[in-house]
């Protein structure tokens, strides 16, 4: 793939080129594909999708690949939408949707801008819905909608009558006294998590490395917008440990002051645990990375060239990590 893109001219493999393909992995299919090669009518070449500026990547992100067009994609009966479910629905017993806004507006990058100077393209939110409902009952498949970021109530409200998941990610999950919500208040149709994969590990969260990591790669416009970074950080760690002082979780001789708790461990990281496998959602995801105490991310948002995403591994093969008596009473 690589050759083709450069024009038949081999590059040398290179640790900074992973980032390139997180978006082909995840969100849509190369224009250089054979998807879109067999249905050109359906994508806009002369675009890539990606997202405005948010929290996660203060400058816009870009990811490479071209939007279906909204047209065609109705004027042919949606099929290609409805066959890229059935093929994915068929072998899972449930399904995530990455950037699930995407089923409402879309944003669209002209070819040779950046990605802040985008903008929203509408879909029909119903009809996509309606099909993913439709083949979730077909295949017998759970629907996970990926709904962090820039979201429309819209979709909110329509992921509930449709019965398609949402996410509640422990990081973000705060009242209006910016606390952290109790295991109670999660939404039952939701999965909880404590992070994902455009998230920190829960590591690297407690001592900052991942707002060491962005500084580094030049992704705060300013050293004031970084240090904000860093206090509400430091609010937080502190909320979280109040949280489960409230939830009877914090571990014992642990106080709610997050300087006494410089570095995170293993029983506190098992407590953050059981905090989200106490709460109403009907669903929730643990992460390896947690349980291995790695700090080293595995996509960085907002990052191409900068950062080999999509490239690191886990620092066990996954029988070795299964077979680790701390991890198995872990798990249990």
């Amino acid at each position: 793939h690589r050759e083709i893109e450069a024009g038949c001219v081999k590059r040398e493999p290179s640790r900074r080129l992973g980032g390139i393909y997180k978006g082909e992995r995840v969100v849509g299919s190369s224009r250089g594909g054979a998807e879109v090669w067999a249905n050109r009518a359906l994508y806009a070449t002369d675009a890539s999708v990606g997202a405005p500026p948010d929290p996660l990547a203060l400058n816009g992100q870009d990811w490479g690949i071209p939007p279906l067009n909204p047209r065609v994609l109705r004027a042919q009966g949606y099929r290609g939408f409805a066959d890229l479910l059935r093929a994915n629905m068929q072998h899972a017993g449930a399904l995530r949707i990455d950037h699930v806004m995407a089923l409402m507006r879309l944003w669209w990058v002209p070819t040779g801008n950046a990605a802040q100077d985008g903008s929203y393209v509408s879909y029909p939110l119903r009809d996509l819905l309606g099909i993913v409902a439709l083949e979730s009952v077909r295949n017998r498949c759970l629907v996970v909608g990926e709904d962090l970021g820039t979201v429309p109530d819209e979709v909110r409200r329509a992921m509930g009558e449709y019965g398609v998941y949402g996410y509640g990610v422990m990081y973000f999950e705060k009242d209006a006294a910016e606390q952290f919500r109790l295991p109670a208040d999660f939404p039952a149709q939701s999965l909880v998590t404590l992070n994902t994969h455009d998230l920190p590990s829960l590591w690297a969260y407690w001592s900052g490395e991942d707002i060491d990591l962005r500084a580094e790669l030049g992704l705060y416009p300013s050293d004031d917008v970084r240090d904000g970074v860093r206090r509400d950080r430091d609010w937080d760690r502190g909320a979280l440990l109040y949280a489960l002082q409230r939830a009877g979780l914090l571990p014992e001789g642990m106080d709610t002051d997050p300087s006494h708790t410089p570095r995170m461990d293993a029983e506190l990281a098992a407590a953050l645990e059981k905090y989200l496998a106490q709460s109403a959602a009907g669903l929730m995801a643990v992460h390896p990375e947690d349980w291995l105490a790695m700090t080293e991310p595995v996509n960085v948002p907002g990052t191409h060239l900068e950062y080999a995403n999509w490239q690191r591994k886990l620092t066990l093969d996954w029988e070795a990590l299964l077979e680790r008596p701390d991890i198995a009473a872990r798990a249990r």
